[in-house]
Parts: structure tokens; sequence; C-alpha cells
């Protein structure tokens, strides 16, 4: 019985310590996203004229699950010209995302098809230096709190069952 239950609590602190390092590489991922994103957007923008819609419904499968859906929501504020996005509507399925981030993210998809192609092109270029920012952020903190997170869990399942037997 009691082997039973060291395996149970060691297993159920590891799976939280992976959940949270998976945290962390699932943001490092969606910043990752949004920089290639900017560089197929300036690509298509400037050599092949599409619409934006058709950009972002042609490359949609290209990226992780949840920038996916923040795309999704995009493209739907496209087609049925809405007056305003806000980034509740815009990361109400996503939780990765700090506030400032959120606002800087809804601000360069608000711009998006605002301007000239040579003026957007070089909005995305802008936009893509402080969401590399913020990708370094995130690449620190998954160094940072990505492995350490499921280690010290493990070590606190292991302080339980030493405590308990």
């Amino acid at each position: 019985m009691k082997f039973i239950l060291v395996g149970i609590i060691l297993i159920g602190t590891a799976y939280i310590g992976y959940g949270l390092s998976h945290y962390y590489r699932k943001r490092k991922r969606f910043f990752e996203d949004i920089i290639l994103f900017c560089d197929k957007l300036s690509v298509d923008i400037s050599f092949s004229k599409e619409f934006l819609s058709s950009i972002i419904s042609n490359n949609l499968q290209s990226f992780s699950n949840e920038f996916s859906q923040v795309l999704k929501v995009y493209l739907d504020y496209l087609k049925n010209n809405e007056t305003s996005l806000s980034s509740e509507n815009l990361f109400k399925k996503t939780s990765l995302i700090k506030n400032d981030e959120k606002e800087t993210i809804t601000l360069f998809l608000k711009s998006l098809g605002r301007l000239d192609a040579s003026n957007q092109v070089a909005e995305i270029n802008n936009f893509k230096t402080k969401f590399s920012s913020f990708k370094d952020s995130a690449e620190e903190e998954n160094k940072k709190f990505g492995s350490l997170s499921l280690k010290l869990m493990i070590l606190l399942g292991l302080l339980v069952v030493i405590i308990l037997i």
C-alpha cells in the first residue's frame, strides 16, 4: 500500500513539474511563431501582394496551436469587418501571454493592412524587433524555470515521500 502511495505522489508531482515546464516551452514557441509570421507577412506583402486574409489562412497550419487560435480570431475579425479588435477577444483561448505583450500583439494586428506595401513591411519589421525581445525573455524564462520546475517538483515529491515514510 505504501509503495502505491509513494508511486502516486512521485508521478503526481512529476506531472505537475512537467506541466509547468511545458508552459514555458509553449510560451517560447508562441513568440517563435509570431516572428515567423512576421517574416512570412513581409515576404508575401513584398512579392506576391496577396490579400491579408489569404496570407493568414494559407499559413495557418504551420504555427503552434496557441498562435493559430489567435490568428483564427483575427481572421474572423477580418472577415466580419468588425470595428474593434480587443486583446480580450484575441487571447481568450490562451493564457501564455502577459498583458503588455497582449497589447503589443493586438496593436500589431490592428496595424496590418492600414499602410502601403513598403511602409507596411517597415512596420512589420519594427514589431518584429519587439517580438524578438519578447522571445528572448521567454527563452530566458524557459532556461531558468523550465527544467527547474520539473526538478523541484520531483524533489518535492521525494521530500513528501520521505516525510510519509
